[in-house]
């Protein structure tokens, strides 16, 4: 057990790096759910997800799969559908679908495993969100329980200077209040994780052939927050360890699709026997379908490793307490951190001090009284001012959305040509340092390099609309190596002459690999 030094420093620690990997899709939530309020309003937010109607399920699901959001990202978008009337059965298959797959992670997934399992993952997703959504509409019997919704269209269509002025104070705070007390709340388990778990607890759990691998992985799933990202790639590891297929599925639904937030959210609003049924349902149908393809989707041809470190960041980040804390702390949290999380963090704090400074001030949205149909009639257009319906305005920004999307994933997934480039610098820094025995330095850009392999494949498909098998092959090959290196740099104690074998092998696979890419595809 750790000592309450580690404990406490260990937790704050988990609680940062899921800060900085939340602000990302914190931001993206602030932004969408100011849009639906001051853009669509709330009769264009209840058509987008559904309304009344039978659809309303998927919809909402297939809305969710679009949208680069987290299971915290979303909590400031639920607040404002809440608002709109739109239905709770619908709220809760946006809230779990949201967080679990978008255009990014699903192609990234992809590459992790079959894609067969991936699309049986999304498909079971669909399954779970429809039951939970109809069970929670059974639930609930009082239809106009959303006091604070707005009752009908208040302004007129007028796109300006005033709207955009309204949309940033809404944001501002938006990330001063509420959605901000509920990314703590949510980011509380992984210091209860932290506090719990010592440093590498996780490492020999979930293995395929323990029964009890999925009830494991949902006593660390429940409390979890997790990036769509993150979960794709420890999918990725859990099949190439020949971990429990259960268990990855029930870490994807829990860990990834809701955090501690999201019952406490649904509870209050929705009262706390609702969300306790709703809760206790989820769990039910998860570890239910958990452990019916637990056996059916076991990776053939591939060993148990024994052992894995893809849930290394849900345990405690310190192994003891060290000499130096300040060096330790700085260690792991750079680990963590990359240029597009300080940025999202920079803009996150720079909304929550000028909402702050606006709640001092007394200022909210309503100063700006934006128009009124008949006052907008009377008076016309001024300036930048413009008047667009709200269903051509639904529809433009659902087309930005698509299109924005699309964007993101090529951006991300950039060419092979880039891709090779930057593996090309972090293979030299890697291999370097584990020649010169600088073992910390190669751990650092190992992972790197891991990743950097994976955007590789996906940037190609998306390119070329193939990824040759040869390419594929070689891919798992040098992912292997890699591993294989890993292994041998955290043997103790260290071996000098099995690291450089295993760095001859690696430049043997890597030439091969990055010549299937470099020629014609």
């Amino acid at each position: 057990m750790n000592s309450a030094p580690v404990m406490l420093v260990g937790g704050l620690l988990r609680i940062a790096q899921g800060l900085l990997a939340a602000a990302p899709t914190l931001v993206v939530g602030l932004l969408i759910a100011a849009i639906l309020r001051y853009y669509l309003g709330r009769d264009g937010t209840r058509r987008l997800f559904g309304g009344d109607s039978l659809r309303s399920l998927p919809q909402s699901w297939l809305v969710g799969m679009l949208l680069p959001v987290c299971s915290i990202g979303v909590l400031p978008i639920l607040i404002q559908m809440r608002r709109s009337g739109v239905k709770p059965g619908a709220m809760s298959a946006f809230a779990l679908s949201a967080p679990l797959f978008n255009p990014l992670s699903l192609l990234y997934g992809l590459t992790l495993s079959r894609p067969l399992v991936i699309i049986m993952f999304a498909v079971g997703s669909l399954i779970i969100v429809t039951a939970l959504g109809c069970l929670w509409d059974c639930l609930d019997r009082r239809r106009q329980q959303t006091a604070d919704c707005d009752r009908q269209e208040t302004d007129s269509g007028l796109i300006g200077t005033r709207r955009l002025a309204a949309t940033v104070v809404y944001m501002a705070r938006d990330a001063s209040g509420v959605p901000l007390a509920q990314a703590l709340l949510a980011l509380s388990g992984l210091a209860v994780l932290a506090a719990v778990l010592p440093y590498g607890a996780m490492q020999h759990s979930v293995e395929r052939d323990d029964p009890m691998a999925p009830l494991t992985m949902l006593g660390v799933a429940v409390p979890v927050y997790a990036t769509p990202m993150l979960a794709m790639s420890q999918l990725g590891m859990m099949f190439q360890h020949a971990n429990s297929p259960g268990a990855a599925f029930t870490l994807l639904i829990l860990g990834t699709g809701m955090n501690l937030a999201t019952p406490f959210w649904f509870g209050r609003h929705y009262g706390w026997k609702a969300s306790a049924s709703w809760l206790a349902g989820l769990v039910l149908i998860v570890v239910g379908i958990s452990y019916g393809i637990n056996k059916p989707l076991v990776p053939p041809g591939v060993q148990p490793a024994g052992h894995t470190h893809a849930f290394d960041i849900y345990a405690n980040p310190l192994p003891s307490f060290p000499p130096n804390l300040w060096a330790a702390c700085d260690e792991v949290i750079s680990k963590q951190a990359d240029l597009a999380g300080w940025i999202s963090m920079a803009v996150l704090a720079g909304f929550a001090i000028l909402g702050m400074i606006l709640r001092a001030l007394a200022i909210d949205e309503s100063r700006l009284a934006l128009e009124k149909p008949e006052t907008a009639e009377v008076n016309g257009p001024r300036g930048f001012d413009v008047i667009v319906p709200r269903g051509v305005m639904g529809a433009t920004l659902l087309a930005g959305l698509v299109a924005l999307s699309v964007v993101a994933c090529y951006a991300y997934y950039p060419p092979p040509e880039e891709c090779l480039e930057e593996i090309a610098l972090a293979r030299a820094e890697c291999l370097s340092a584990a020649n010169s025995g600088n073992k910390d330095h190669a751990l650092f850009w190992l992972p790197v390099w891991e990743e950097w392999s994976r955007r590789l494949e996906v940037g190609a498909f998306l390119r070329h609309g193939e990824l040759r098998r040869y390419q594929s092959m070689q891919g798992y090959l040098i992912r292997k190596k890699l591993e294989l290196l890993e292994h041998e740099l955290e043997h103790d104690p260290y071996e000098p002459e099995e690291v450089k074998a295993v760095i001859q092998g690696i430049f043997a696979t890597n030439s091969r690999w990055v010549a299937s890419f470099r020629g014609p595809t």
